[in-house]
């Protein structure tokens, strides 16, 4: 075989700018375990990397006392009551507060359509502070920001697999996707474990433009023609030229059914996206937009179960926590706002759903820095058309430091949600048996609650 075919072939594993993640995996073969469904529905998972304050994003207000004695005036990183969004969930029985850059999507749950998920984290099995001291079912590597934006996304403790749980769930959901031209995990922030699986291998895409294939353009132009010439004249008896020319092969396909979708905004993305006469142009709306594209392009894609994975960083806020954080949500949740509208516009809203994820909380106790340092459980919302809005789901914090919810002394919440129910939560709504579920999610047979019920 030609050397330097050998050597192209061969470097296929570094296809992330394209499309296919570092391995020869596939996204289109039937499993024995692939689940048939119906219709469509897809799933944004929107990661605040650096660990999100949610200490800050869900407050208390009836009891905003308990708050208030650690996260004063003087501690430099509170919000004050008066500024807070108020809001009453039915089964927590008393007024929160959301922050106040929340105010585009505070209307989302006062119709139903978003809800929060209390206290929810990284977790083996449900654990009390007796455990975590006697390092009983305690999570390895917590606080550590690569470790668990890793474990958020579905790595599995001790798995020598690097598969997040969209990558699994769309392994048992391939039968779902027969027919598909593109991958059914797409992210839009680089490579993420969220979208790997053991069958399932992501196209990756910029967040403003089209793919292409280690800069040899788009389908039709002279780069495209020689990979497509060099495919057909590949060794066919190696085993391993055969597997990397079938995954390019893929790649090319995805490239070239993506891009005249990427390539075409509809008047509902504009619409939606189209704030105060403004187009929200900030990094995260941008790859929101992509979503909407790839959405709106879901009958040339044949895809009928999706994953995508949009985020954005600087979350990590050691120091001047309230500014820092107060310019991300005002950036954050207006992109959210206009996404979920874009999904009503385009009459789509029952079937998809945005969920966010974090590293971890910040320490309710602030630092000489006017910040917050890394803790543990925290608060996310969902929000969609399909959600039981209005509410809240698992329990809130006491906020009480060194109490019994806190694994330390400086208020580092233990979770009282596990990733794998929240997930659960979703798969059961995606359509998956439960047998499915628990192979996506081995640690979920430890937890009593398998569906948390936040998903109609």
């Amino acid at each position: 075989m030609n050397n330097n075919r050998r050597k192209f072939l061969t470097s296929t594993s570094a296809l992330t700018a394209s499309a296919l993640a570092a391995n020869l995996g596939s996204w289109g073969v039937e499993s024995a375990n692939a689940q048939a469904v119906s219709g469509y529905k897809a799933i944004v998972c929107v990661f605040l990397f650096g660990g999100s304050d949610s200490n800050n994003m869900i407050i208390p207000h009836a009891d905003y006392g308990a708050y208030e004695t650690v996260r004063s005036a003087a501690s430099a990183v509170g919000i004050p009551q008066s500024s807070l969004l108020r809001f009453t969930p039915p089964s927590a029985g008393k007024v929160y507060g959301f922050h106040p850059s929340m105010a585009s999507v505070a209307p989302v749950f006062a119709a139903g359509k978003m809800a929060v998920i209390a206290n929810s984290g990284t977790l083996i099995a449900p654990i009390t502070k007796a455990d975590y001291q006697a390092r009983i079912n305690r999570p390895p590597n917590l606080f550590s920001h690569s470790d668990q934006t890793d474990a958020w996304q579905g790595l599995v403790f001790g798995s020598p697999s690097r598969s997040g749980w969209g990558g699994r769930m769309s392994d048992h959901l391939i039968a779902a996707n027969t027919g598909q031209l593109v991958p059914s995990t797409i992210s839009v922030t680089g490579s993420q474990i969220f979208t790997r699986g053991d069958l399932t291998a992501p196209l990756v895409v910029p967040q403003n433009s089209t793919v292409n294939i280690l800069g040899q353009g788009n389908a039709g132009g002279a780069g495209y023609a020689a990979l497509q010439a060099m495919l057909k004249t590949a060794d066919p008896g190696s085993t391993v030229v055969k597997a990397a020319a079938d995954v390019l092969d893929r790649a090319l396909l995805a490239n070239a059914t993506a891009n005249p979708l990427l390539s075409t905004t509809s008047a509902n993305i504009t619409t939606a996206f189209t704030v105060g006469g403004t187009l929200l142009n900030t990094g995260i709306a941008q790859q929101l937009r992509q979503v909407a594209r790839l959405i709106d392009g879901r009958a040339a894609t044949g895809v009928k179960r999706q994953f995508f994975f949009v985020g954005v960083g600087g979350y990590d806020t050691h120091s001047n926590t309230i500014i820092n954080q107060t310019n991300l949500f005002n950036q954050l949740f207006p992109a959210m706002k206009a996404f979920y509208d874009y999904t009503n516009l385009a009459g789509v809203a029952n079937d998809v759903t945005q969920v966010t994820m974090s590293d971890f909380n910040r320490t309710f106790i602030g630092n000489a820095n006017q910040g917050v340092d890394h803790a543990w459980g925290g608060h996310q919302i969902v929000m969609g058309g399909g959600v039981k809005g209005g509410d809240m789901y698992g329990s809130f914090t006491d906020l009480v430091v060194k109490g019994n919810q806190d694994s330390g002394s400086n208020g580092s919440w233990i979770p009282g949600i596990a990733v794998d129910q929240v997930g659960a939560t979703l798969g059961k709504w995606l359509g998956m048996p439960g047998t499915d579920i628990a192979q996506v999610f081995p640690n979920l047979a430890n937890f009593t609650t398998k569906d948390l019920g936040f998903m109609a």
